[in-house]
């Protein structure tokens, strides 16, 4: 009978416990550069230095698309569409983490593109939907950690121009939008509380925002320090 209770026990305990990821993953977006328009169908092949078979993938209509299950290690990306080649070198995967990795392809100048994962560049972009009129213009990007450079979620992520400010929240992706804003210069920021650690912030200003135009900045939060 005891016998019987302990097995009963152990159960109840194992049953508790969480097994340790052992894999990770590898996902983003593709879209254009002049417009910004998702592209579906881009060939993704990823392929690690381990020598193993590449694995393969294609972006669904809304552009995303998601390799998993991918044993800890350096991997190398290469995205095709339109005839256009964009090789992303030097992916660092570790387990039970996803390592984003936008794809911008230049639709019309299909010139081979190559990127180091680890140059961690804040270069700020622009593109110019279709949908956005002369009056209206866009800020969008990310929050990345620039130790690890893991999105960052549940950053609180402000724009400002005069005497306007808005709002938002980092979301599962690491990423940050603010639509139908008035075109001028604004400054953005981004901060998040660690718990123990107080509230680490990080500011980009004098953007200037035309009308009718997108602009990508990236944030780069010191998670670290």
């Amino acid at each position: 009978m005891r016998i019987a209770v302990w097995v009963v026990l152990l159960a109840a305990c194992g049953s508790g416990l969480r097994a340790q990821p052992k894999t990770g993953a590898i996902a983003g977006l593709t879209r254009d550069h002049d417009s910004g328009d998702a592209i579906s169908k881009a060939e993704i092949r990823v392929r690690g230095t381990s020598g193993n078979e590449p694995r393969r993938t294609v972006s669904n209509e809304n552009g995303a698309y998601d390799v998993g299950h991918l044993a800890p290690g350096r991997y190398q990306l290469t995205a095709t569409f339109a005839g256009q080649p964009i090789d992303v070198t030097n992916i660092d995967v570790t387990a039970g983490e996803t390592k984003y990795v936008d794809l911008v392809f230049t639709l019309g100048r299909p010139d081979p593109l190559r990127v180091d994962y680890d140059d961690q560049s804040g270069r700020i972009d622009r593109y110019r939907p279709a949908k956005l009129g002369p009056a209206v213009a866009m800020i969008e990007g990310t929050v990345n950690d620039t130790s690890t450079r893991e999105r960052v979620s549940g950053a609180v992520v402000t724009a400002v121009t005069h005497d306007l400010t808005q709002q938002t929240v980092s979301d599962d992706n690491g990423r940050f939008r603010f639509d139908d804003i008035a075109p001028g210069t604004y400054s953005v920021s981004a901060y998040y509380s660690i718990s123990g650690r107080g509230q680490i912030e990080v500011r980009r200003s004098l953007i200037d925002v035309a009308g009718a135009e997108a602009v990508v900045v990236p944030l780069w939060i010191e998670m670290g320090r």
